[in-house]
Formats: C-alpha cells, sequence, structure tokens
C-alpha cells in the first residue's frame, strides 16, 4: 500500500503523461451566488507546463483562457455594468507551495460610457480571462507547480461617474478562485 501511494504522489508531481494529455485535461469551476446572480469561474485544472510559457514552441493561447460567467437566478431583469466588470477585473496568482502570490491589474480600460447590460432571469453572460504563467513567484522554475488562480472584482472599483443614477442594480465584490497544476511534458 505505502509502494502504491508513493508511486501515485510521483505520477501527480512529476506529470504523469497519462494524466496531462489534453483528452484527459480536467476542468474545475469556482462558483458562488451574490445577490441572484450565480458566478463561476471555469477552466483547466492541469495544463502542461510547454503550453503556459509563451517562450515555447508549444504556447497554445486557447488552452490558457478561463471562463467568467453571470447567470441571473433571480425571477427580475437585473442590471449591470458588464463592461467595466469585463475589462477591470484583477487577476490574482498565488504559489500553493510558498504563498507568494502577484496581482495583474493589467486590464484595457473600460470604455467610461456607462453601458449597462441587461441579465434577463436565467440569462447568462460570460467573458474570458487569460492565465498567464507566473514564473516570477514559480519555486520551481521549469518543472511542476501548483497555483491558485484567482479573478476579483471590488464594487468601490467601479466608477460611477460615468453612469447615471439608478442606471445599475448589480455591482457586488466577488473572488473566485481555482487550483490549476502545471505539469512538465
Amino acid at each position: 500500500m505505502q509502494n502504491f501511494l508513493m508511486a501515485l504522489i510521483f505520477m501527480l508531481l512529476t506529470g504523469c503523461s497519462a494524466l496531462n494529455s489534453k483528452e484527459n485535461e480536467i476542468y474545475f469551476m469556482s462558483e458562488q451566488i451574490i445577490k441572484g446572480v450565480s458566478l463561476s469561474l471555469k477552466g483547466p485544472s492541469t495544463l502542461p507546463l510547454s503550453v503556459v510559457l509563451r517562450e515555447s514552441p508549444d504556447y497554445d493561447g486557447s488552452r490558457n483562457l478561463f471562463t467568467v460567467s453571470l447567470k441571473n437566478e433571480s425571477s427580475r431583469t437585473i442590471k449591470l455594468p458588464l463592461d467595466e466588470l469585463r475589462r477591470n477585473v484583477v487577476l490574482v496568482y498565488r504559489n500553493s507551495f510558498t504563498g507568494a502570490e502577484i496581482i495583474d491589474n493589467r486590464t484595457p480600460p473600460s470604455k467610461l460610457d456607462g453601458s449597462i447590460e441587461k441579465l434577463g432571469p436565467g440569462e447568462t453572460k460570460a467573458f474570458q480571462v487569460v492565465f498567464a504563467y507566473p514564473e516570477v513567484i514559480a519555486s520551481q522554475k521549469g518543472r511542476a507547480e501548483a497555483f491558485t488562480f484567482c479573478v476579483k472584482w471590488d464594487a468601490n472599483w467601479l466608477r460611477t461617474s460615468a453612469y447615471s443614477p439608478n442606471a445599475y442594480d448589480w455591482n457586488e465584490s466577488f473572488l473566485l478562485c481555482q487550483e490549476i497544476r502545471i505539469v512538465e511534458r
């Protein structure tokens, strides 16, 4: 039994090729409901190092995309500043082993036009964010690594001067996180 556990731990840490094939990628989702809106973060829980390193010939940006979804779980239409949420969320990367953390707030500025989107009952809107391998906090340079990847929005970041009074009725802070394992190929 002890040998089996040691072998399993070794495979997980070194990235057994059977566990790392694109067909076997596991998708993990972080969810929460805030004032009638279900928020979720969905993306791969395991990515090969060669796919996340931008300088790698195997880099594949499409496999580094994560989807943030907002679904109206209430029975009324909700008005929200979706463009500003989409453009101004902050990405947080935390090394699961060392606790080192970096915050990426390099996002394009929103249009500042006060645009609001309506989310009808049961309707879902989504946007994507890119996981950028945080090499600066990697403890095992070029090796298997585990990170916590978060998408964060703080309601106080909304530039309220761009919106007419009562233009929106949903602007809530949220933090959606998921563990990502970077494995060697």
